[in-house]
C-alpha cells in the first residue's frame, strides 16, 4: 500500500478521484461545521487530521454520519477519496466514500502534531485591545475586556441569506475595540461589566475603523475578572456616599472612566484626616496616579 507521501507524489492535477485505499492515522478531529452549497442547502463537515510515517495531511469529512470512525489514536482506510493538492493538501471523503478500521500504522510525534493543528488549529495570539488598532486587515487574534456597551441584534444579508450580527465594546487598560458577533455567537447573552475572551477574531476596517469580526472558528467566553495595573490621570471625582469616592480619569481616547476608592484609602494616600480628603484631592486635581483595579474598584493606588 502506498504512503500518503506516494498518493500525493503521484497525483498530477489539481483534485484528483481516488479510488485505491489509503492508511493513515487519525490525530486530531474538528469541530463540525455549517455552511450553504451552491444551491443555498445546508450542509455539515468536519476536518480531520490525518498521518502516516511520511507525512500529515487534512482530511475534510463531508458525511459527519461516519464522524463516529475517526477517534483519536485510531488508524483507518479510506476507500473513494478525492485527492486535492491546493495549498494545504487534502483528501475529501464524500458520502461515496468507505471508512474502515484497520491495523496500527506508526507516526512520529512531530506528525501526529503537524496533522492535529489541521485539524484544531491552536488559538491565535492574545494581544492587548490596541494592537487591534494597528494590526493589519485580516489578522486573526485573541483578546481579553470587559464589556462596556453592547447593541441589540439585527438581521443582514450575506451572499442572499438573513444572518444574525451584534456588536458589543471590550476595554482593558490599553483601550476599547468593536466585535461584530455573527450568527450563532449573536444570540450569547453578554452582561456589561463582564470579562469575555475571545478567540480567533479577525480585524476588519469597516466606517473609517479597525474592529474585530468572529468567524466559524471564533469563541467566545466568559472570564474571571482580572487585576488590572495601569497609570492614569484622575480630572474629577464626586461623592458616592460618606465612605466611597468616584473618581473620573481621562484618557487618550476621550473616554471618561470612573473607579471608586473608599475615603480611609484616599486619606492614607495624601495623608491627611479624612475630613479633609476632599480639600486635598481638590488641590491636586488633575493627578496622574498607578492603580491596580478589580472591575471598578480601586484595591491599590500610588499618587
Amino acid at each position: 500500500m502506498k504512503s500518503l507521501k506516494e498518493v500525493f507524489d503521484g497525483v498530477t492535477c489539481a483534485s484528483l478521484p481516488y479510488t485505491t485505499a489509503i492508511k493513515a492515522v487519525v490525530c486530531g478531529v474538528g469541530e463540525v461545521k455549517k455552511y450553504r452549497n451552491a444551491s443555498g442547502e445546508q450542509r455539515q463537515s468536519v476536518t480531520i487530521g490525518l498521518a502516516d510515517s511520511s507525512m500529515a495531511v487534512r482530511g475534510v469529512l463531508y458525511d459527519v454520519s461516519k464522524m463516529d470512525t475517526f477517534k483519536v489514536g485510531c488508524t483507518v482506510m479510506l476507500l473513494n477519496s478525492i485527492i486535492k493538492k491546493d495549498a494545504v493538501r487534502s483528501i475529501v471523503l464524500t458520502n461515496r466514500s468507505k471508512i474502515l478500521k484497520t491495523g496500527p500504522v506508526a507516526v512520529s510525534e512531530s506528525l501526529r502534531k503537524e496533522a492535529l493543528e489541521m485539524a484544531c488549529p491552536p488559538p491565535a495570539e492574545m494581544v492587548d485591545i490596541k494592537a487591534v488598532h494597528t494590526s493589519p486587515v485580516k489578522t486573526v487574534l485573541t483578546i481579553r475586556g470587559q464589556v462596556v456597551s453592547e447593541e441589540m441584534d439585527r438581521t443582514v444579508k450575506v451572499n442572499g441569506e438573513e444572518t444574525t450580527v451584534r456588536s458589543i465594546k471590550l476595554r482593558d487598560a490599553t483601550g476599547t475595540c468593536r466585535i461584530s458577533l455573527w450568527r450563532d455567537m449573536a444570540k450569547v447573552k453578554t452582561t456589561v461589566g463582564s470579562h469575555l475572551e475571545i478567540t480567533n477574531a479577525v480585524v476588519q476596517f469597516y466606517n473609517e475603523e479597525k474592529s474585530l469580526s468572529t468567524t466559524s472558528r471564533s469563541k467566545m467566553e466568559e472570564v474571571e475578572t482580572p487585576e488590572i495595573s495601569q497609570t492614569v490621570t484622575f480630572i474629577a471625582f464626586e461623592w458616592v456616599d460618606d465612605s466611597f469616592a468616584s473618581l473620573t480619569s481621562d484618557d487618550a481616547n476621550g473616554e471618561y472612566q470612573e473607579f471608586t476608592i473608599s475615603r480611609e484609602a484616599l486619606a492614607h494616600n495624601l495623608r491627611c484626616e479624612l475630613q479633609e480628603v476632599e480639600p486635598s484631592l481638590l488641590r491636586k486635581l488633575p493627578m496622574t496616579a498607578k492603580i491596580t483595579t478589580r472591575e471598578n474598584e480601586i484595591i491599590e493606588i500610588t499618587m
